[in-house]
């Protein structure tokens, strides 16, 4: 016992030694450098607006890394709120990416993430006082968890999802007790479930729920301004959307559309890179033009798209919507380490999705190919070739899409929000211990309990049986 409370100790240590560092290093200009800035303050920002809030309802603290994340808490949230109207929700992001997007309906208040130090976090904690965290994916932050851990705030994740190649995978012996923090998680699969219980998540607290992202693509109101915008532009010609794009598609993709020209009915092709800064779309129009292609700039409505037979977009948030107007789509990230991008979103309208070969991290991907409804490329020639299949066979087309659509699933909203309100039910407010203990080992927090039933004395596990949470 006493060598595991060293071992904790001396890796407190080590991270808070080096967190200021690597916080204040000169970074270049990008999004590292734009996230923290935004964090360095984002302590002060948030005791300021919790001492005007006003009022004393129990609040939840969200957090969401980036865009898919956030996508992943939102049904979760909007539940919530449905069934408990007093609750105050606040969001919390690291990427400046989710800046561009809308605030969640359910969200009262959003701003970046204090940097994972100790004042800032205790100061925020203490402004806050929140009675549950809710961890989109589980981008846990050790400092947060931690801090959350000895106030006796129930931490709850959902959406859970490890890549089988994670670096925390390796780094699992150091971070064990920043895992065993958590009371409850919701894994999208059974593997990911295994992930998360070598990682130090007790198997007693893991449900397998599947993702909740996929209510929020299923329920999803669309809006039609962008399909008329395409209808118009493509007429009864097929359309390719290529969505997600990272620098590693660019020439797989831009080779494809050349080798698709001559090819009959011949596609028109919309490109969304996945991060359109103006940078980055003039490198992607770039290497179309190198291999002969006239591409257009849009925008997104009201404005028409340009004549051209290939278009670059330059406005975030509108792929979900030009999926609906596609005949087939790619997703980009799969020439690259790394998570592949969101296959849901196309699988959501039944479209089939092709997609690089490097795609194991993306949660959704693995069911898709295994069933049919998504078929990984090696290089420009197979992508082309698979495009112009699909287009040529509207039988199969309509039966890979059909099996796409079905492989997304239903309840894990349901069932985390129900796991969430049963953990808020026996929660505090956040008012216990100011933080300022140097280390308390969540694995030895309870000597008489085996590992896998460890449990804070204040974060009952959710009901598993007989349960009479309200519907949600």
């Amino acid at each position: 016992m006493r060598s595991n409370l060293a071992h904790s100790a001396s890796v407190q240590s080590v991270y808070r030694f080096l967190a200021p560092i690597v916080h204040r290093l000169p970074y270049p200009p990008g999004v590292l450098a734009e996230s923290l800035a935004g964090r360095r303050e984002a302590a002060a920002r948030w005791e300021a607006w919790a001492a005007g809030r006003g009022g004393d309802r129990p609040l939840i603290w969200s957090h969401a890394a980036s865009v898919g994340e956030q996508q992943v808490l939102e049904p979760v949230l909007a539940r919530l709120l449905r069934t408990r109207r007093h609750l105050a929700i606040v969001q919390t992001h690291t990427s400046p990416s989710v800046l561009r997007t809308a605030v969640p309906a359910a969200v009262c208040h959003r701003d970046f993430l204090p940097l994972d130090e100790p004042r800032a976090v205790s100061r925020t904690l203490n402004a806050l006082r929140p009675s549950l965290l809710i961890f989109g994916r589980g981008d846990l932050w050790p400092e947060l968890v931690l801090g959350a851990f000895r106030r006796r705030i129930p931490i709850v994740v959902v959406g859970g999802a490890v890549r089988p190649g994670s670096l925390r995978l390796r780094a699992r012996r150091w971070l064990r007790d920043v895992h065993a923090t958590v009371s409850w998680l919701g894994a999208v699969s059974a593997p990911d479930a295994d992930r998360w219980a070598r990682l130090g998540v007790p198997r007693s607290r893991i449900a397998v729920t599947g993702d909740p992202r996929h209510h929020r693509l299923i329920e999803r109101v669309a809006r039609l301004d962008a399909w008329r915008a395409v209808q118009a532009w493509a007429g009864d010609a097929p359309v390719l959307v290529a969505g997600s794009t990272e620098p590693s598609d660019d020439a797989v993709v831009a080779e494809a559309i050349a080798r698709l020209r001559g090819t009959e009915p011949c596609p028109r092709t919309i490109l969304v890179p996945h991060n359109p800064a103006p940078g980055r779309v003039a490198a992607v129009r770039k290497r179309l033009t190198a291999v002969g292609c006239d591409a257009g700039l849009w925008s997104g409505p009201p404005a028409a798209l340009p004549a051209a037979t290939t278009v670059v977009v330059t406005a975030p948030g509108l792929l979900a919507d030009l999926y609906l107007a596609a005949t087939v789509a790619y997703v980009g990230g799969g020439f690259r380490r790394g998570t592949l991008h969101a296959v849901a979103e196309p699988a959501a309208v039944g479209l089939p999705v092709i997609v690089g070969l490097r795609w194991e991290g993306s949660p959704d991907i693995g069911p898709m190919v295994a069933h049919g409804a998504a078929v990984p490329v090696g290089d420009a020639r197979s992508l082309a070739r698979c495009v112009a299949a699909l287009i040529a066979d509207a039988d199969e087309r309509g039966r890979v899409g059909l099996v796409a659509r079905s492989v997304l699933t239903e309840g894990a909203a349901e069932a985390s929000a129900r796991a969430a309100l049963d953990l808020l039910a026996h929660a505090g407010d956040g008012r216990g211990d100011d933080g300022r203990s140097s280390v308390i080992a969540p694995a030895a927090a309870h000597r008489d309990q085996s590992p896998g039933t460890f449990r804070p004395t204040s974060m009952p596990a959710p009901k598993t049986s007989g349960d009479t949470s309200p519907e949600v």
